[in-house]
């Protein structure tokens, strides 16, 4: 590849040198190491659904990792962990507080259910295994200070299977590479997701009693498109740890007095991949769900019902004056430098990110350049507009629609997303330096944590829209 001086050197401390190392490699192993690593991505089902074809292409890989310090990753765990406490704390006074409820909408059949289901009070412990969106780039150790918090994920987190397969197979075919080169650098995969995800399960199984942590692995299973079933590649994980597990639907969860069924066979806890919307989707049209809400309500579900507020707006419970009271002196002032300023679309008179008082809807229609316009509960990137890569048309017709149905969307003020050259492995086999757009999620518990490296041309980064991932690892 030759020495790119100019791509390295917009890395720092041992990402520097394991770009640098990297770059330095000859053509030939490069290729070779490259070729490895293409060969086991369909073998290891790293594989997404062709935007327009039938294909399965394997996902892009970047050769070239991101690099954190130990002591980074144990921040971060800290922190990630002191925000979900903060959330657990706000979260029981849903039912009484008309001003989270309007933040954080449900369906009228949706608030239903969950009044039905916890009449007395939203039971303990609720275990939320969720990933934390952020800003962080390749730079991460400079960036500590500013980052932000772009989104919380909740509910089916993604990548739990692919980000720890990826870094297996970085780590196996191309650090030993590099070990000459930079022998003082030492590189270590950071916790695997799967069994962090385990971990968190086998904990509130046994907290209810259930120390066999027998596992359903339960997605809507007829709307899982090509690609990786990472559902089936966690339940062979979880057997590989002594763990039985079941993959199914919803609909195949039943009771059998105080036992509960998944296939037939009985299980202890439920992981689930749907939201509720879609509990009450499939008893609207007729489908069981008998067995899903006993679950929800004897707590043998993870995300517990918590996980049902990831919505985009609550962040705005972060940045709003209007929650401050919510909040200790100390986390105001960490809200404000980590999330950014985020408000669900409906007329309202709110506060601009500069604590002045506005009317919403014409403060966003003139700020298209500062804003990002997102669907407030959908994931995988679809619909979300950043306003200063669209034209004043096209921002107006998504306007339209968020207007149209209120709190169906949130602006959120636009956080700078790192652009860098990265080293992918493409769907064609080469490998080229590109510059992508970087984004790193965190999800971390009691156990570790771990991380979700992401990379892409456009600014919109996510895997289902043509996104790669990008191995983590952390060194002294």
């Amino acid at each position: 590849m030759g020495n790119s001086e100019p791509h390295w050197r917009q890395r720092t401390g041992s990402g520097r040198a394991v770009f640098s190392a990297i770059e330095q490699l000859p053509e030939a192993e490069l290729n070779a190491v490259a070729g490895e690593i293409r060969a086991r991505l369909r073998e290891r089902s790293l594989l997404i659904q062709g935007t327009e074809t039938d294909q399965q292409n394997i996902i892009p890989v970047a050769l070239t990792p991101w690099v954190l310090r130990r002591s980074t990753a144990r921040y971060l765990q800290g922190l990630f962990r002191a925000i979900r406490r903060t959330v657990n704390r706000i979260l029981p006074r849903y039912f009484e507080d008309p001003n989270l409820q309007q933040i954080l909408p449900l369906r009228e059949a949706e608030l239903k259910w969950l009044k039905d289901s916890y009449s007395d009070k939203i039971p303990r412990p609720q275990t939320v295994f969720e990933r934390f969106d952020t800003n962080l780039g390749p730079n991460v150790e400079e960036d500590l200070s500013s980052f932000q918090i772009i989104e919380f994920n909740a509910v089916g987190v993604g990548c739990v299977y692919l980000m720890p397969a990826a870094t297996e197979l970085v780590n196996a075919h191309l650090i030993p590479s590099l070990k000459e080169k930079i022998p003082h650098v030492d590189l270590v995969p950071p916790a695997d997701y799967r069994q962090l995800l385990l971990g968190e399960l086998a904990a509130h199984s046994k907290a209810l009693g259930r120390p066999d942590c027998r596992v359903g692995l339960v997605e809507r299973r007829e709307t899982i498109t090509g690609g990786c079933d990472e559902f089936s590649q966690l339940q062979r994980f979880f057997e590989e740890k002594g763990f039985r597990s079941l993959v199914g639907d919803p609909r195949e969860l039943e009771t059998k007095g105080e036992t509960f069924l998944l296939k037939g066979q009985e299980i202890d806890i439920v992981y689930r991949d749907f939201q509720l919307e879609e509990v009450v989707s499939i008893k609207t049209h007729g489908g069981s769900v008998e067995g899903i809400e006993a679950a929800f309500a004897q707590n043998r579900v993870v995300s517990t019902v918590f996980g049902e507020f990831d919505h985009k707006s609550l962040c705005e419970i972060f940045t709003s004056p209007a929650f401050a009271s919510y909040f200790t002196p100390q986390e105001l002032r960490a809200s404000k430098r980590r999330v950014p300023w985020t408000r669900l679309i409906f007329e309202r008179k709110t506060t601009d990110p500069q604590g002045n008082e506005i009317d919403l809807i014409p403060y966003v229609r003139e700020k298209r350049e500062a804003l990002v316009l997102k669907p407030n509960r959908g994931y995988g990137g679809e619909k979300v507009v950043v306003g200063e890569e669209v034209s004043e048309a096209e921002w107006s017709k998504v306007l339209e629609e968020a207007f149209s149905r209120p709190g169906s969307f949130v602006a959120q003020e636009k956080v700078k997303i790192e652009k860098v050259p990265m080293m992918v492995l493409k769907q064609s086999g080469r490998v080229q330096v590109e510059q992508h757009y970087v984004t790193l999620s965190v999800t971390a518990t009691s156990k570790g944590v771990a991380f979700v490296g992401r990379c892409s041309p456009e600014p919109i980064v996510n895997i289902s829209q043509g996104g790669g991932l990008v191995p983590v690892f952390l060194s002294v």
